[in-house]
């Protein structure tokens, strides 16, 4: 295409009063839009707002292991920015969504590129998340997964009534229900466990499995010894009277 554009008589007489550097920036803006064009096809243009708004969605959900989705009702602006002071100061993050956009993400989210153009036999029409999307929703998202902090956003929301309220949530790749969700925030976090675990196989492992195969050993000694005793008194009895002499 640039080679045709370059072949034109208007093309090459304009040009070549034009000065190197237009020349070369040009040239290269054809050959990116080009590549880009040739590497990445979308359902909307690349720099259109439904395209950032469905890449921005596999962005936050794909770092975001754990997310509430929450309904919101008429939230004036200064209710909006409270909120989000709040939740921010407890370690999440308020998004306003695009209940139509978010639900595109959703159906192609196994794919590649959500934003590219789909059969709709290829969708997701059953992703579990989708029949949350019925009405103004929002999600709070979080770097990591601690139930602690999600406890605090849910006391939180408490106090906001119907103003917001969670309706379900993700939580690494599960999708959880209110009754679920009501269950993980009362877990220790991920890094708890990890010590909790870690402190049970240094106990298992090293001295403290040579004590437990040692003790397991002894037991088993004395277990047979007492079973060899009752069967044979009299052997029992003349390492008695050895010892007595």
């Amino acid at each position: 295409m640039l080679s045709l554009l370059l072949r034109s008589p208007v093309v090459v007489s304009r040009v070549s009063y034009a000065s190197p550097f237009l020349v070369r920036r040009f040239a290269s803006t054809q050959i990116e839009r080009t590549v880009s064009d040739a590497v990445r096809r979308t359902v909307k243009p690349l720099d259109s707002r439904k395209t950032f708004l469905i890449d921005s969605y596999k962005n936050l959900m794909e770092t975001s292991p754990v997310m509430l989705f929450c309904h919101h009702n008429n939230l004036m602006k200064g209710e909006n920015a409270h909120f989000r002071e709040e939740i921010n100061k407890v370690g999440g993050k308020l998004t306003i969504l695009r209940n139509n956009l978010f639900q595109v993400y959703l159906r192609n989210s196994r794919k590649n590129d959500p934003a590219a153009p789909a059969k709709r036999s290829e969708q997701d029409w059953k992703h579990p998340l989708l029949p949350l999307f019925k009405g103004p929703t929002a999600a709070i998202s979080f770097p990591e997964t601690d139930p602690a902090k999600v406890k605090k956003v849910m006391k939180l929301l408490e106090k906001a009534q119907d103003k917001l309220f969670v309706i379900g949530a993700k939580v690494e790749n599960d999708a959880y229900d209110l009754r679920q969700l009501d269950s993980f925030k009362d877990l220790p976090t991920k890094s708890q466990l990890q010590s909790e675990l870690l402190g049970l196989l240094h106990v298992l492992s090293g001295a403290g499995l040579v004590q437990t195969l040692e003790a397991g050993s002894n037991m088993l000694y004395l277990t047979l010894k007492s079973h060899e005793d009752n069967i044979n008194p009299d052997k029992q009895k003349n390492e008695n009277d050895s010892e007595g002499n």
